[in-house]
C-alpha cells in the first residue's frame, strides 16, 4: 500500500499547475481582446487639424464632413474617416509634357539616326507633341505649375484618384486655345527692343493678361465639368508658367537677340557721337556769334567816331539860315581838305576843263593855301 501512495500522490499537484497556467492564460488573452476591442472602437476618433476636412465615408457614402475639432466615426470596416487640405490652402502640382525618347529634327538638334524612314516619320508626331502653336506660327512647350485649392470636400474625395491626370489634361486643352490666340512675345522675349523702357511695360502687361487668361480658362473647364456632375471640387488659384522654345528655334532667336543688342549698342554710340558733335558745333556757333557781335559792336563804335565830324556838320547846317548853309559846307570841306593835304608829300593841281597845271610842287603850307583857293574858286 506504500508504494502506491508514494506514486499517486503528486498527480493532483500537476493538474493544479496547468489549471492555473490555462486560467492565467486566458486572462491574458480576455484582456488582450477587451484592449484590442478597446483600440478598435476608439480608432475613429480623431482630431481635426486646423488646415484640413475631416470626410467620414459609411459603406461608401460620404455621411459627415467636419472642417475642424473632434470626429467620432464607428470603427472599421463600418466608416472611414479621411483627411483633405482645407480650403485656405494650396496644393501645387507640376504639369509638363516630356518628350520621348525620339528627338525631332524639328524640334531637336540632336536627330537619333536611324535607317528606317518609316521609324522616324511615325515617331516624329510623338516627339513633337509636347510643342503648342502659336498664334505667329512659332512653337512653344510649357512647362507649369498649378497651384489649386479644395472648394468642395466630397467631390473631391471621390475623385482623388484622378484629379493629377485630369488638372494635366485641363491644362493643355486651355493652354493650346490661348496659345493659337497669342503670339510668341506674350509668352517670353525674343527680341531686343529699341525702346525698352516703353515696350517692356507694355510686353509685361501683356504676358500679366496672358497667364491671367490661361488661369480663367482653366477654371472655365472646371467649372464645366461641376455642371456635367464630374466635379473635381477645386478651383485654380495660381499658375507659374516656364516656356521652353525648341533648340533650334532658341538659337535662332538668341542669335537675333546679340544681333538686336549689338545694334542698339551702336545706336546708342552714334546717337552719343552725335550728341557730342552737336554740343561742340553748339558751342562753336555761340563763340562765332558772340565774336561777331564784339565786332559788330566795336565797327560801329569806330563809324561812329569817323562819322562824328560829318554828323556835326550836318547837325550845323540843319540848325543854320538857308543862306549860310553852302558856306558852312564849304568851311566843313576847306577843314577836312587841309588835312588831307597836309599829310601829302607833293601835290599837284590840274584844271578841269583845260587841263593845265596850275599847281607845281608847293610846299605842305602852300598846298593847304592852294587847296583852300581851288575850293574858293567856282
Amino acid at each position: 500500500m506504500t508504494p502506491k501512495h508514494s506514486t499517486v500522490g503528486p498527480e493532483p499537484l500537476s493538474n493544479g499547475a496547468l489549471e492555473q497556467s490555462v486560467r492565467l492564460a486566458f486572462l491574458a488573452l480576455t484582456a488582450v481582446t477587451i484592449l484590442l476591442g478597446l483600440v478598435w472602437l476608439t480608432g475613429n476618433i480623431r482630431s481635426v487639424p486646423a488646415d484640413s476636412n475631416a470626410i467620414v465615408i459609411r459603406y461608401g457614402r460620404v455621411v459627415a464632413v467636419r472642417h475642424s475639432g473632434l470626429v467620432a466615426a464607428l470603427p472599421r470596416p463600418f466608416e472611414n474617416v479621411y483627411f483633405v487640405p482645407s480650403q485656405d490652402k494650396q496644393i501645387s502640382l507640376h504639369v509638363n509634357r516630356d518628350n520621348t525618347d525620339y528627338n525631332s529634327d524639328e524640334t531637336d538638334l540632336e536627330l537619333q539616326e536611324s535607317d528606317d524612314f518609316y521609324h522616324m516619320e511615325r515617331n516624329r508626331d510623338a516627339a513633337n507633341a509636347s510643342y503648342l502653336l502659336t498664334g505667329d506660327g512659332n512653337v512653344i512647350r510649357l512647362d507649369a505649375s498649378l497651384f489649386y485649392r479644395i472648394l468642395r470636400p466630397v467631390p473631391y474625395m471621390q475623385a482623388r484618384s484622378h484629379v493629377s491626370a485630369a488638372l494635366r489634361r485641363i491644362f493643355y486643352a486651355a493652354a493650346t486655345d490661348v496659345a493659337a490666340s497669342h503670339a510668341v512675345e506674350d509668352f517670353l522675349v525674343v527680341h531686343s527692343p529699341l525702346d525698352a523702357e516703353a515696350e517692356d511695360d507694355i510686353l509685361s502687361a501683356r504676358r500679366a493678361a496672358l497667364r491671367s487668361e490661361l488661369l480663367a480658362a482653366v477654371n472655365t473647364r472646371l467649372s464645366a465639368l461641376h455642371g456635367l456632375h464630374t466635379d473635381l471640387g477645386i478651383e485654380i488659384a495660381r499658375i507659374d508658367l516656364m516656356v521652353i522654345l525648341p533648340p533650334r528655334a532658341k538659337e535662332a532667336f538668341d542669335q537675333v537677340l546679340t544681333a538686336e543688342q549689338s545694334a542698339a549698342q551702336n545706336v546708342a554710340s552714334a546717337r552719343t557721337d552725335a550728341e557730342r558733335i552737336i554740343q561742340t558745333a553748339n558751342r562753336e556757333r555761340d563763340r562765332i556769334g558772340a565774336d561777331a557781335e564784339a565786332a559788330a559792336v566795336e565797327l560801329t563804335h569806330r563809324a561812329s567816331e569817323e562819322t562824328a565830324s560829318i554828323s556835326a556838320v550836318e547837325s550845323a547846317i540843319q540848325h543854320t539860315p538857308p543862306g549860310t548853309q553852302q558856306a558852312v559846307a564849304i568851311q566843313a570841306w576847306r577843314d577836312k581838305a587841309s588835312a588831307v593835304l597836309a599829310k601829302a608829300g607833293q601835290v599837284v593841281g590840274v584844271a578841269p576843263d583845260t587841263g593845265q597845271i596850275i599847281l607845281g610842287s608847293p610846299t605842305v603850307e602852300k598846298a593847304a593855301q592852294a587847296g583852300q583857293g581851288e575850293g574858293s574858286s567856282p
